[in-house]
């Protein structure tokens, strides 16, 4: 609306339009799986010392929940929630706005899988492998081929547990930290385990070799006596786009910041303003992602591409029932290869 001036001053013009911009969420916060004397309460602790005080300063380290907690807390690990393994569904559907990871923390939760990788919900699970040693190809046949979930063996050992530390919760640890010092987009491996931590069971590269492909088991290996390593970065799901953690991760990421943005773009008008307004915000927000280098491509073009309109991504009928779709592809391994999101905004 202009403003008419009638007299010196200063004039004030309002514009109730609401401004859009695309935020980058945290990424790495993990809700893990504890004993079920836990309780179905969902417990947020911001430290190990805090989560030392939620156990009156006296944590049970014959508990592999709990050993696996200060794990992930000497691992470079971040605020976290935790809740009983027997809860983590309900708990990760309450919580999926405040959670991007799930961690098994020792416990069994392959009957869950299927429910905790729904799409929707851009969660990813970290899974322990067999906490037996293994020799052969059919340890892996009992996990959920997905490429929400991640699996890593062996278990480890450290001086001050007395129980063996459940890698799930290392590499949570490890992910908070590859996050915040590289980025979301860079593979969780080759990482050095903090320090006393040692893989219980050793791994050549023969048993590498055959959890590679397929479903694959992300192996921790200690070489020529030296530090021990991260050696995999896969996920559970053996396909050209979603082969890997770093991609999948990325993708999680890039959905729940878009997702959380067109949110207040409910009761706005479903019309062309609305649309460039959605575009321009959700391409600055990838432009900024492309630069830090979390896209693939020598420029922009390659990296990304953000569409949305009548008869691009819209037919009539969509957009009076109040429905607005946004397609963004991204280059997340190779330049202007785009793999596809589809983002719909109820409008009313």
């Amino acid at each position: 609306m202009t403003v008419v001036t009638s007299y010196p001053g200063i004039y004030i013009q309002e514009d109730a339009s609401p401004a859009l911009s695309v935020s980058q969420l945290a990424t790495a916060v993990p809700l893990f799986c504890m004993n079920e004397d836990f309780g179905t309460s969902v417990i947020r602790f911001s430290s190990y010392l805090d989560m030392a005080q939620f156990f009156d300063g006296k944590p049970n380290f014959e508990d592999v929940s709990v050993s696996g907690l200060r794990a992930y807390f000497e691992s470079g690990g971040g605020p976290c929630y935790a809740v009983s393994f027997e809860s983590v569904v309900q708990a990760a559907n309450l919580w999926r706005d405040s959670i991007t990871l799930v961690v098994a923390n020792g416990h069994d939760i392959s009957t869950s899988v299927g429910s905790l990788t729904d799409p929707a919900a851009s969660l990813f699970v970290v899974l322990d492998g067999p906490s037996t040693e293994i020799t052969d190809e059919k340890q892996a046949d009992g996990y959920t081929a997905t490429p929400y979930a991640a699996v890593y063996y062996p278990w480890l050992t450290v001086a001050w547990s007395k129980t063996d530390i459940p890698p799930s919760a290392v590499m949570a640890g490890l992910y908070c930290k590859n996050d915040r010092s590289r980025g979301v987009w860079k593979a969780p491996a080759n990482l050095a385990l903090p320090g006393g931590y040692t893989p219980k069971f050793m791994v050549n590269d023969d048993l590498q070799g055959m959890y590679n492909t397929g479903r694959a088991i992300n192996m921790i290996r200690t070489f020529n006596d030296t530090e021990s390593l991260v050696w995999g970065a896969r996920t559970l799901e053996d396909s050209d786009y979603w082969r890997y953690v770093s991609v999948r991760r990325l993708f999680n990421s890039v959905e729940r910041d878009v997702r959380s943005s067109m949110n207040s773009m409910v009761f706005e008008p479903n019309t062309p303003p609305t649309w460039e307004k959605v575009r321009s915000a959700i391409n600055s927000y990838l432009h900024g992602l492309w630069q830090q280098g979390g896209l693939a491509g020598a420029s922009d073009e390659e990296a990304y591409v953000v569409q949305i309109g009548e008869g691009v991504t819209m037919s009539k009928d969509e957009i009076k029932q109040g429905k607005m779709k946004v397609l963004v592809g991204l280059a997340a391994a190779r330049p202007a290869e785009f793999i596809i999101l589809q983002f719909t905004q109820n409008m009313a």
